[in-house]
């Protein structure tokens, strides 16, 4: 199935997540350049109030019917306070990891994603991996 082209879809907030983000979903606008083997790629989110305000790129590979791929905002979201649903902008970099599969019986592709961050701590730092689930339909 050729993937190069506009997609639309969602990412949703899963494990890891608290109120108010678990379980809410943003809808997101991606477009798929390069080859099927080897694509890159930006992802936009329409603006909502868990959406990350920025554009990300993404690079990733397919194989068969797997596909795989790292979405990277050009700066951290993060919430200002726990519970909270609004976010600050930190410099530097995340890259969030997908993993899915590609459905070419109904035009989608669609998986789950995964931050591992390190977390401040009394005692030491320790890493913390989030999860959520996306799913993209190509835009006709």
């Amino acid at each position: 199935m050729n993937l190069i082209d506009n997609w639309e879809g969602y990412y949703e907030y899963g494990i890891g997540y608290s109120l108010p983000q678990f379980g809410e979903r943003v809808n997101i606008q991606v477009n798929f350049q390069g080859n099927n083997d080897n694509f890159v790629g930006t992802v936009k989110e329409v603006s909502s109030e868990h959406s990350v305000p920025l554009e990300a790129t993404i690079i990733g590979f397919t194989d068969n019917e797997l596909i795989s791929f790292i979405k990277t905002y050009p700066k951290v979201a993060r919430q200002k306070e726990f519970g909270s649903s609004e976010i600050k902008m930190e410099n530097g970099q995340i890259g969030i990891e997908h993993q899915g599969y590609i459905d070419p019986k109904f035009d989608a592709i669609y998986g789950s994603w995964s931050i591992t961050e390190t977390a401040p701590a009394d005692q030491g730092a320790y890493p913390i991996t989030v999860y959520g689930t996306w799913l993209l339909r190509r835009v006709k």
